[in-house]
C-alpha cells in the first residue's frame, strides 16, 4: 500500500514539475497629466461634479486569462498566460485615472450604482484580444461609452475600435498594443467627453 502510495505521489510530483509556468502580463499607459488650461469658471464647475464609471463586459473578459482569435467563430483562452488584471478591470481603472487627472470632475468612482446627483459613464467593453488573420496578428480594442448628465440626459456616445498590427503573435507584443491602442482611444474619449460636459 505504501507502494502504491509512493508511486502516486512520484507521479503527481513529476506532472506538476512538468507543467508549463504561468506568465502574467501588464498594460502600461503614460502617467496622466492634470490639463493646465482650465479656467477659473471651469475649474468651480468641476469642483462641483462627480462622475461613477459603469463597466459591463462578455464573462471571458471579466477573468484574468488572455483570449485571442484564429477566426471569427473561434475564441480561445489562454490557461497559463493571463493579464494582471480582467480586462474590464483594466479599462475602467484606465479611465478612472484619466478622468481624476482631467480637472473636468471633482470626484471619480467605479461602482455599480450611480449616486444621485453623480454624472454616469457607461462602458461596454466588446473586445480585448488577440486576432490572428493568416500569418498576420492584430490586437484589437472595442467598446462602446454612453455618458449621462445627474438628470439623465445623454451627454455623449461613441463607438471605439482600435486594431492594432503586431509584430508577432506572442502575447508580450499583444500587451505593448493594446497599452497603445487603450492609451490613445482614451485621450480621445477625454477631449470629446470635455467638450460635451462643458457645454
Amino acid at each position: 500500500m505504501k507502494k502504491i502510495l509512493l508511486f502516486i505521489l512520484s507521479v503527481c510530483f513529476l506532472y506538476a514539475c512538468s507543467m508549463p509556468e504561468t506568465k502574467i502580463y501588464s498594460i502600461y499607459l503614460p502617467a496622466a497629466s492634470a490639463s493646465t488650461d482650465i479656467g477659473k469658471e471651469r475649474a468651480d464647475e468641476a469642483s462641483s461634479r462627480s462622475v461613477v464609471i459603469l463597466m459591463n463586459s462578455p464573462r471571458y473578459l471579466v477573468q484574468p486569462y488572455i483570449a485571442y482569435r484564429n477566426s471569427p467563430y473561434q475564441l480561445e483562452i489562454s490557461r497559463y498566460s493571463k493579464w494582471e488584471s480582467p480586462p474590464g478591470d483594466i479599462v475602467k481603472d484606465a479611465f478612472k485615472n484619466y478622468l481624476s487627472s482631467s480637472g473636468v470632475f471633482n470626484e471619480v468612482r467605479a461602482s455599480n450604482v450611480v449616486p444621485e446627483g453623480f454624472y454616469s459613464f457607461e462602458i461596454n467593453l466588446k473586445k480585448f484580444e488577440r486576432y490572428d488573420q493568416g500569418n498576420d496578428s492584430y490586437g484589437e480594442l472595442y467598446y462602446d461609452i454612453k455618458v449621462y448628465s445627474p438628470d439623465s440626459k445623454e451627454l455623449y456616445r461613441a463607438t471605439v475600435l482600435k486594431k492594432v498590427k503586431l509584430d508577432n503573435s506572442t502575447f508580450l507584443c499583444l500587451a505593448e498594443g493594446l497599452s497603445s491602442a487603450l492609451s490613445e482611444s482614451i485621450k480621445e474619449v477625454t477631449g470629446s467627453l470635455n467638450e460635451a460636459v462643458d457645454n
